[in-house]
C-alpha cells in the first residue's frame, strides 16, 4: 500500500482509510487536498482498479493542481485515475454515447471567446429590439453569454427559460416591458444554442445540461457511468454549482 508522501495527522490518516462515504470539513490550509490524495492512494493500494477512481473538482485550474498532486503521489498508476471537472466528465460521457445524447460525435467545446465570435458573426439574426446596445455590441453580447452561463449553472435550458418568460404577467406597462424583454432574451438564448449547434460545438454549461439529462433519462447508462466512477472523490464541494452537484447526485445514486 503506498504511503502518503506528506505526513498526515491522525485524523487525516483516519479519513484517508475510511471504508465508506465520508465528508471532510476543514478550513483552507487544513490539509483537505492532502487527505483526498492520500485516500486515492489508499484505494488503489488496497486493490481498487485505478480507472474506477474519479476525482472531481469545480474548475479546470483546481483540476490541474489536483492532477499534479495525484501524479506525484501515485506515479505511473495515476495515468488511469480521472482528475477532472464535472464538465470534462460529461464531455467524455457524451462522446462515448453520441447517439443517446443526440450529439455530433465530432463536437468540440466552445470557449467564451468562441461563443462571442459566433454571436457577433450572426448579429443580423439576433433579436435585439428590447436590448440597448449602448454603442458597444460586444459588451452587450458578453453579458448575454454571462446570463446564459448563470442559467445553465441552475440547469435552466433555453426551452425552460422560454416557458418561464411566456408565463410572465402583462397587466401594467412595467410588466409588459419586463415580459417583452425576457421573451426577447429567451429568443437570444435559443439563437445562441442554435449557432453553437450549427458550429458543432457545446459550451461548458451545455455539457452539464446534456450530461445530466442523459443520466436522468437512461438508467442503464447511469448505472454504467456509476460503475466506471465507483469511487467519487470531490474536492471543495462547496464550490460546485447546482448543475455540477446534480451530476454528482445522479452518479452517486445509481
Amino acid at each position: 500500500m503506498p504511503a502518503p508522501s506528506q505526513k498526515l495527522t491522525p485524523a487525516q490518516l483516519e479519513a484517508a482509510g475510511h471504508p465508506g462515504p465520508l465528508l471532510v470539513i476543514g478550513e483552507a490550509g487544513s490539509g483537505r487536498t492532502a487527505t483526498l490524495v492520500a485516500r486515492c492512494a489508499r484505494l488503489i493500494g488496497g486493490g481498487e482498479v485505478a480507472v474506477t477512481v474519479v476525482a472531481l473538482t469545480a474548475t479546470v485550474r483546481s483540476a490541474t493542481v489536483l492532477r499534479s498532486r495525484v501524479e506525484d503521489e501515485l506515479g505511473a498508476t495515476a495515468d488511469d485515475v480521472s482528475v477532472v471537472t464535472p464538465e470534462q466528465l460529461c464531455f467524455d460521457l457524451l462522446r462515448a454515447h453520441p447517439r443517446e445524447a443526440d450529439l455530433d460525435p465530432f463536437a468540440v467545446t466552445a470557449s467564451h471567446a468562441d461563443r462571442l465570435a459566433l454571436l457577433l458573426a450572426g448579429i443580423d439574426e439576433l433579436p435585439l429590439r428590447q436590448h440597448d446596445l449602448g454603442g458597444n455590441t460586444p459588451a452587450l453580447l458578453a453579458r448575454v453569454i454571462e446570463r446564459i452561463d448563470a442559467l445553465k449553472e441552475q440547469l435552466v435550458g433555453a426551452d425552460d427559460f422560454a416557458r418561464w418568460a411566456a408565463s410572465l404577467p402583462v397587466g401594467s406597462e412595467a410588466q409588459q416591458a419586463t415580459a417583452a424583454r425576457e421573451r426577447e432574451f429567451a429568443e437570444l438564448y435559443r439563437a445562441h444554442e442554435r449557432l453553437l449547434a450549427e458550429a458543432g460545438a457545446l459550451d461548458s454549461g451545455g455539457l452539464l445540461l446534456r450530461g445530466v439529462r442523459l443520466l436522468r433519462d437512461a438508467g442503464d447508462l447511469r448505472a454504467h457511468a456509476a460503475t466506471r466512477a465507483r469511487h467519487l472523490l470531490l474536492e471543495d464541494l462547496q464550490d460546485f454549482t447546482p448543475a455540477q452537484c446534480e451530476l454528482v447526485k445522479l452518479l452517486a445514486s445509481a
